[in-house]
């Protein structure tokens, strides 16, 4: 089908394209579109899947080939197939085959021309004939410096098999763990996003009271389906050191209440203002206030909950201790003045922060 984006080696949309042309139905078609997906053997590719497809005859200028090339439909691919090629035709050992692949890989019109003579001296000695020589010589030569090894390709198709299993069978979970590691980097994070919104995959917005660190798996509400939470260190300015402590008090004391409520309760060493307006700005903390008045009252909220931090450090808010039960510091409460965000703000706020838009597309 082609819907290889995210996978291993197949997420290229180049390979894509082909990979949907050639509708691989065996492992070693997937490893010779690995080994083949690279500038040189690259053109051979139409070849490649016409030959599959039998829309163009594989052709072999001597029957010997086809023990060595049918595999790959008559295109030579890997280098073990120049090595066999040249030990079948010339007789050589694979330790020569080697040399002689490594020295046609050079280029070099004198090397060449020797290498040639070589190889048709010893096709001849072989029983073959000049103009099958010649010809085989002239299919193994654009190859030569080209082909890739094969428990290279092999090793690279088999992540790639096992990547698209995953992202086939639990595609919310591979997205998650393809999101894990790219977070930081916008535009895979972007395509990744895009990728859930093809498959039908929610996308839920950070939230101060349920996301973590990084992208986690939770139930969509509305069907109960996995759904992927945006992870709070995925938002720009926002660092694991201000946001494992965010956590560790929402696991110890419960949800944040209100805005207040996360200042007072977590250490503002580590939450500073930058952090506080970036995860206002991306709506992680929509659900303790508008964007707009939470943005508006920053400074304050800011301001009072230092105050009550400092007067429990030094020691102030002993004198409300009861037998042994700490009383807090007197704040006084809140009354946030409420002031407007366009859905615009918004949405520049979340590309510039996230890499994405979760609120709405523009």
């Amino acid at each position: 089908s082609g819907e290889t984006a995210g996978i291993f080696q197949l997420e290229g949309a180049g390979m894509r394209r082909y990979i949907k042309e050639l509708k691989p139905t065996t492992f070693s078609d997937i490893s010779a579109m690995v080994a083949l997906y690279r500038p040189g053997p690259m053109e051979q590719i139409p070849t490649f899947i016409k030959a599959k497809h039998g829309i163009e005859p594989v052709h072999y200028p001597h029957p010997a080939l086809a023990s060595i090339l049918e595999e790959t439909y008559g295109v030579i691919v890997y280098q073990e197939q120049v090595l066999f090629i040249a030990q079948a035709f010339a007789g050589y050992s694979l330790g020569q085959a080697d040399i002689f692949r490594k020295a046609m890989g050079k280029k070099i019109p004198e090397v060449m021309r020797k290498e040639k003579r070589n190889f048709m001296t010893g096709a001849k000695r072989n029983g073959f004939s000049a103009g099958v020589a010649s010809e085989v010589f002239a299919l193994i030569e654009p190859f030569a410096g080209y082909a890739f090894n094969k428990a290279h390709s092999v090793s690279y198709a088999l992540i790639a098999y096992h990547t698209a299993y995953l992202k086939a069978n639990y595609p919310a979970e591979y997205i998650t763990a393809l999101l894990i590691t790219n977070a930081g980097q916008s535009e895979k994070v972007a395509s990744a996003i895009a990728e859930c919104r093809r498959l039908g995959i929610t996308v839920l917005p950070p939230d101060i009271n349920h996301s973590q660190t990084s992208f986690s798996i939770e139930k969509d509400s509305k069907d109960d389906a996995p759904a992927i939470r945006f992870g709070l260190t995925a938002i720009k300015n926002v660092g694991l050191g201000a946001i494992e402590p965010i956590i560790a008090e929402r696991s110890k004391g419960g949800d944040f209440k209100a805005i207040e409520d996360l200042c007072r309760r977590c250490d503002l060493r580590g939450i500073n203002r930058r952090v506080l307006e970036s995860l206002i700005k991306v709506g992680a903390l929509d659900c303790l206030g508008s964007r707009g008045t939470l943005l508006h009252n920053t400074n304050r909220i800011l301001s009072l909950a230092q105050r009550e931090q400092h007067l429990r450090e030094t020691g102030q808010s002993t004198m409300f201790d009861l037998w042994g039960e700490k009383m807090p510091v007197p704040t006084p409460s809140l009354d946030l003045e409420a002031a407007d965000t366009s859905i615009k703000e918004k949405l520049v706020w979340e590309r510039e922060l996230m890499g994405v838009y979760l609120s709405e597309h523009p």
